[in-house]
């Protein structure tokens, strides 16, 4: 209803068409990474990822070494650059 009035107002002042309820404006959205977002986890202090050493070579770990690295660690200092993607995970 606004814009019909705003409408009906620009054309009595300039007489014709006014341009911006023709044209669509849009901004750039950030995709989401589907691997870092399939790779870490966003908690409440940061952004956790899974221990690494856990897929294969582990034959000579004991059981409680192999448990401790099923756990995940929270990513450090180098980890920054992930704030950009931190609102996909």
């Amino acid at each position: 209803m606004i814009g019909n009035i705003f409408a009906s107002a620009t054309r009595a002042v300039f007489g014709k068409q006014p341009i911006m309820n023709t044209l669509i404006q849009t901004r750039n959205k950030m995709k989401t990474h589907k691997a870092a977002a399939k790779r870490f986890i966003k908690t409440g202090t940061g952004i956790k990822r899974k221990q690494a050493g856990r897929n294969h070579g582990n034959g000579g770990f004991s059981a409680n070494s192999l448990r401790h690295l099923d756990s995940f660690v929270p990513v450090g200092a180098r980890g920054r650059h992930l704030k950009k993607l931190e609102e996909f995970f």
